[in-house]
């Protein structure tokens, strides 16, 4: 290589590093605001984790403290007093407050309470349907059958999380009109789903044997597989 050649790199290379300066001179800026946002971002999702964690743990213990209280009415009290509680953390406060009332023999504060849930258009469908759930259970006999009934085949509809459930206690609304045809009908069809867990499956073939029905075909071979293991 020539001394000329030799000459044209090098001043080639400090072109190329003075334009490099010159770049990071003119835009070095930008890089460092996009270091300053990427770690303050991360600080503050941590400190909003943080205060969220903090947050739900003195909810937490307010509403033990709330349910140590001996008298129904403190408790109650108690669980009205606390504060900024939104979203599915005011599910649990209802449905505690549901569960004290029923407990206490207020039965129509206690619906009262559960209708609020499933009137509550800003809540997730799951925590309405489990209000309402709760609200038949709640209801009983004592409820309209025919609005008894209409509200539990909406629970039963396929694919709603509380279908099996629902057709539970669909058997258990037609025995207490002294239909034991229907309910041994219901309990069959109940059993021959694929996807109850093994308590409503127990407690389905319980009732339709002291019915005089008889256990599906499915349900005594799963009873053989689940005894297996």
């Amino acid at each position: 290589m020539s001394d000329t050649d030799s000459f044209i790199e090098e001043v080639t290379e400090e072109v190329r590093k003075d334009q490099l300066y010159g770049y990071f001179k003119k835009y070095g800026w930008i890089a460092g605001a996009l270091i300053a946002l990427i770690v303050g971002g991360a600080a503050f999702s941590e400190w909003s984790k943080s205060n969220a964690e903090a947050a739900a743990q003195a909810r937490g213990d307010a509403i033990s403290a709330a349910l140590d209280k001996e008298a129904a009415a403190d408790q109650i009290a108690a669980l009205e007093n606390i504060n900024e509680i939104s979203g599915s953390a005011s599910v649990l406060i209802a449905f505690q407050k549901a569960a004290i009332l029923s407990e206490d023999g207020q039965i129509d504060a206690a619906l009262a309470v559960l209708d609020t849930v499933v009137n509550d258009a800003s809540l997730s469908q799951i925590y309405r349907d489990m209000a309402q759930f709760k609200a038949l259970i709640l209801s009983g006999k004592d409820m309209d059958q025919g609005e008894r009934m209409t509200s539990l085949h909406t629970l039963a509809t396929p694919g709603n999380p509380f279908r099996p459930l629902a057709l539970e206690q669909i058997a258990v609304a037609l025995l207490d009109t002294g239909d034991v045809e229907g309910s041994i009908a219901q309990l069959t069809q109940l059993l021959n789903e694929s996807d109850i867990s093994a308590g409503i499956r127990q407690r389905a073939a319980q009732l339709l044997v002291s019915l005089g029905g008889e256990i599906p075909l499915q349900t005594q071979l799963l009873s053989g597989n689940e005894t297996a293991q």
